[in-house]
């Protein structure tokens, strides 16, 4: 089995996966190299794999190392070609190019990750990667706008029934919701001139917010990372 550790900006993930198949996944925000010992005691993990755009975990790499065959996204082999200088591109982005090549490996694809930020990137049809935008996230429009506009309390996140609001958080909704999503399919139109027959996937924490908002898209998991860290052990091995 595989244990993959995606270490964001706001928590970790972790999953145990065979075939591409996540058996089981977790949350974590603390203790993460205790849980993580902890589930080399439940399952039998020969290869893991680990994407972090937080603060280097030192003990949590000599763990992995030294009771697995240890990938990450920094140090191995990656199946494309990747232009940009060690840690100019977070592995998060590198991973989920991973999983692009693994689904699409002939053709344009535009990988669009909805969470703390939202970042676009290009996965060419001849193997090449080109990174693209980094934008806020929901989470960080919406606290932004409560956090700077004193008279504006915070609001749950709702996408708005239609262009006419009724009250200020009505507002705040079409605003934030509409404006995420015209930024996105403008993006998705752009990169479409300029790559044929562009594939379109979203992902990320807060892409089922917008699932089923835009057209010709394909929405897959918020685990697509998890995939893009498993496909980098395949080609490693």
């Amino acid at each position: 089995m595989n244990l993959l550790v995606d270490i964001g900006n706001s928590n970790s993930k972790i999953a145990i996966t065979k075939d591409y198949k996540v058996v089981e996944e977790f949350h974590s925000s603390t203790n993460l190299l205790k849980k993580i010992k902890n589930l080399f005691k439940d399952y039998k993990i020969s290869h893991s794999c680990l994407s972090n755009v937080s603060i280097p975990n030192i003990k949590l790499n000599e763990f992995l190392k030294t009771n697995s065959c240890f990938f990450d996204v920094k140090n191995n082999h990656l199946p494309f070609k990747n232009p940009y200088k060690e840690d100019l591109v977070g592995d998060d982005r590198l991973a989920l190019v991973c999983a692009a090549q693994k689904d699409y490996p002939n053709e344009n694809v535009l990988i669009i990750d909805i969470g703390t930020c939202i970042t676009y990137d290009i996965k060419t049809k001849n193997n090449e990667y080109l990174a693209g935008g980094i934008s806020p996230g929901l989470g960080l429009r919406y606290d932004s706008i409560s956090k700077r506009a004193f008279l504006i309390k915070k609001i749950n996140p709702s996408y708005p029934k239609n262009m006419k609001a009724f009250d200020t958080e009505s507002s705040v909704n079409i605003g934030t919701f509409l404006g995420t999503q015209l930024e996105i399919e403008g993006f998705i139109k752009k990169y479409s001139s300029e790559y044929d027959d562009l594939k379109v996937i979203i992902t990320g924490g807060d892409s089922y917010y917008l699932s089923g908002k835009i057209k010709n898209t394909i929405f897959t998991t918020s685990n697509y990372v998890f995939k893009g860290l498993e496909f980098l052990i395949e080609t490693n091995k």
